[in-house]
């Protein structure tokens, strides 16, 4: 996907609330969560919108590229990203009601807001669809 713009990406690197497991957390973040969030994304211009769950397996795989290079796992319950064409397409989204109302809300159901943290950067692509697009 080439972009004519450049777009930007936020990085939630996400807790679960404790006394959640890690399967009850993914099961609502994929099914409830995105269910609850992903319309208004979409309406203040999110172009792309994931998320990464590390399980006990992908865990356990994690040792297969593990180095002295890759020797870190992070601990994080997932990881998600939200890309956008301009930083303001998110901070607008936070200011609809319905975001007041619903969204916010139901982060304290299943995140551990005061652990989590983020990061925005430029979203860069690469490889796409495993094309390399950019070399």
């Amino acid at each position: 996907m080439a972009e004519s713009c450049q777009l930007f990406c936020l990085n939630i690197l996400s807790y679960r609330k404790s006394g959640i497991s890690q399967e009850i957390y993914h099961d609502y973040m994929v099914n409830t969560h995105a269910a609850l969030v992903g319309k208004l994304l979409e309406k203040y211009g999110v172009v792309r919108w994931t998320m990464n769950h590390p399980t006990d397996t992908s865990r356990q795989l994690a040792k297969k590229i593990y180095d002295e290079q890759f020797a870190n796992y992070a601990d994080y319950d997932c990881i998600v990203q939200i890309v956008f064409p301009e930083v303001d397409c998110f901070v607008r989204m936070k200011e609809d009601p319905y975001y007041k109302e619903f969204i916010k809300p139901d982060h304290d159901k299943f995140a551990d807001t005061a652990r989590s943290k983020i990061i925005i950067g430029l979203f860069e692509e690469i490889i796409d669809n495993g094309k390399l697009i950019r070399s």
